[in-house]
């Protein structure tokens, strides 16, 4: 399994602030995980449990999104747009 650095800042605050980012970097692999069973996907309940599964990590991943901003954080997302990822600082 490829580990996710996308998120991973040497200019963290402090080590509580490097785990958040480290859980968010978590949170955008579960994420991608959830997009590749949903197009994997060939059955109706199948399609709908993945939807579910998706819009549930999605809330997991803005939560964590919220909490790194409200911690004074800078963080990072990519932003896909026709295929293409390019990073995005909020």
């Amino acid at each position: 399994m490829r580990r996710n650095r996308r998120f991973r800042r040497t200019a963290a605050h402090n080590d509580a602030m490097q785990e958040l980012f480290d859980e968010l970097g978590a949170l955008r692999a579960a994420l991608d995980a959830a997009y590749m069973r949903f197009d994997a996907a060939t059955e109706p309940e199948l399609v709908d449990a993945c939807v579910y599964e998706i819009n549930a990590a999605q809330s997991r991943y803005n939560y964590q999104l919220r909490i790194i901003k409200d911690a004074g954080g800078e963080a990072a997302f990519l932003a896909h747009t026709d295929g293409e990822e390019r990073g995005v600082w909020v």
